[in-house]
């Protein structure tokens, strides 16, 4: 059986634990996926904005860890996807102060697509993104490690 070549694309995976230093860790770790696969200016920043979005979400509003992925197909297509521990049950009211609860609504103006749904075991919740980008992958793959995991800092 083969693939499309639309299909085969570079990707990794981040293992983070719930806390506000998850974000930045996950932003540090997608520009170097995103530096190695030649993705710069706009389509960066906007991917990096994402993936910030989700995990902040993440971190929020659910429990347990969390699996950040990101993988690039090559039609250019940077697909972004956050695992975490399903929801927390705690009212914040409406969600939509100041400070707080535009976070899907930028991912809504900056992705192509982009949903939620179930996570296989261990994970519970799913959040996905998908960004177009101006210029299809070549066929260089990713030197990222493929999975990595940060350990909890004291």
């Amino acid at each position: 059986m083969t693939t499309s070549p639309a299909l085969q694309r570079s990707r990794t995976s981040l293992y983070l634990a719930r806390r506000p230093s998850a974000c930045p860790r996950a932003r540090h770790w997608a520009a170097a996926a995103l530096q190695q696969w030649d993705a710069t200016g706009q389509e960066r920043d906007d991917v990096l904005l994402v993936m910030s979005e989700l995990v902040t979400n993440a971190i929020v509003h659910a429990t347990g860890p969390i699996r950040a992925h990101l993988a690039r197909d090559t039609a250019g297509r940077i697909h972004v996807q956050v695992d975490d521990g399903g929801p927390t049950h705690h009212d914040d009211g409406d969600g939509q102060d100041d400070e707080h609860g535009r976070g899907l609504g930028i991912v809504d103006h900056l992705a192509h697509h982009h949903g939620h749904g179930r996570a296989p075991y261990p994970y519970r919740s799913r959040a996905w993104a998908i960004l177009t980008t101006t210029h299809p992958a070549g066929p260089r793959t990713t030197a990222v490690p493929a999975t990595r995991t940060l350990e909890p800092t004291a």
